[in-house]
């Protein structure tokens, strides 16, 4: 196993009893707390700010659309299970598991950027520009869309992709697919050139989160988001820039030990998460209810409009 894929965090705190049954015991129950509060913050989104009712039918249209938050939320979730498991086990026994959940981990990290990087898109795309009203079939209502999307066969699928995938989402999925073969690269030839290679692919993946972040915060537009709304989607992504380097980059380069007994400066790290995960869900939230009450109003004058009442 190459010199970087050695778990080198400090071992804080040690000398106690919960060292029996954790390795690295601050980091692990950091990494389990994070993936727990990304479950629950990815069922909450799924059953509360993911759709509206309109006369008992749900609807989900663009501007509505959390799904690409839940991707995200679950993908960080599961990363901080796989590391948990990881710093968890015993340090001196079962290399090759270990080897496999750190493998496990690192893919997850390439994709948890990936679906942070589509939904911010989503929300430039619809949600914070002056266009975002033209997403809807003016001649055609709401509820309706809602039940023609129901009914399509698998068919129409390449016709939907080409209509909802952009060629910069494209781009966004090569970076993702070339981190991804340099991390097997690196593993199978522990080069030091495939090494900073996977680095500056891991980088390049969370460029475009930090500049459609500025593009949605600084957009010069009416319609788009609220200060408030502005206020947590910056201080989400300040917090998330932790996340711009792999653990091992920052563990090889703060100081070791434990200065605060517990925690270690890798730790803290890991801490800023939380504060990330909590202000993009505050985003998301206040730009659902934002468009919430336009998208039920927009229903209903449609049905009213075209709806043959004497049908029911």
């Amino acid at each position: 196993m190459g010199e970087f894929l050695q778990i080198n965090v400090p071992d804080c705190p040690s000398g106690l009893r919960i060292n029996e049954y954790f390795s690295y015991p601050s980091i692990s129950l950091i990494f389990a707390s994070l993936s727990i509060s990304c479950f629950i913050f990815a069922t909450i989104i799924a059953f509360k700010y993911n759709s509206v009712d309109v006369f008992n039918k749900k609807i989900r249209t663009q501007t509505i659309s959390n799904t690409l938050w839940i991707v995200y939320y679950l993908a960080l979730g599961l990363r901080g299970a796989s590391n948990t498991i990881r710093y968890a086990m015993d340090k001196t026994r079962e290399e090759h598991v270990e080897e496999v959940f750190f493998i496990a981990s690192l893919t997850l990290h390439g994709f948890t950027a990936l679906a942070l990087t589509l939904a911010l898109n989503h929300q430039r795309r619809y949600r914070s520009t002056s266009q975002q009203q033209a997403t809807h079939r003016e001649n055609e209502p709401l509820l309706l869309q809602q039940i023609q999307q129901e009914n399509r066969n698998s068919s129409k699928w390449t016709t939907t992709i080409k209509k909802h995938f952009s060629l910069l989402e494209v781009f966004f999925l090569l970076c993702f697919v070339c981190f991804l073969v340099f991390v097997y690269v690196e593993i199978d030839k522990e080069n030091t050139v495939f090494y900073y290679i996977l680095l500056a692919f891991f980088i390049l993946q969370h460029i475009p989160i930090i500049v459609l972040v500025l593009m949605i915060a600084f957009a010069f537009s009416r319609e788009g988001p609220t200060r408030k709304s502005r206020a947590f989607i910056i201080l989400g992504a300040i917090f998330n820039l932790s996340n711009y380097l792999p653990l091992f980059v920052w563990a090889k380069y703060l100081p070791g030990g434990c200065p605060m007994y517990i925690f270690s400066y890798v730790d803290l790290i890991q801490l800023f998460d939380f504060a990330s995960l909590l202000f993009f869900f505050l985003f998301l939230r206040s730009e659902y209810v934002r468009n919430q009450e336009e998208c039920i109003w927009t229903a209903v004058s449609q049905i009213q409009d075209t709806f043959d009442f004497r049908l029911f």
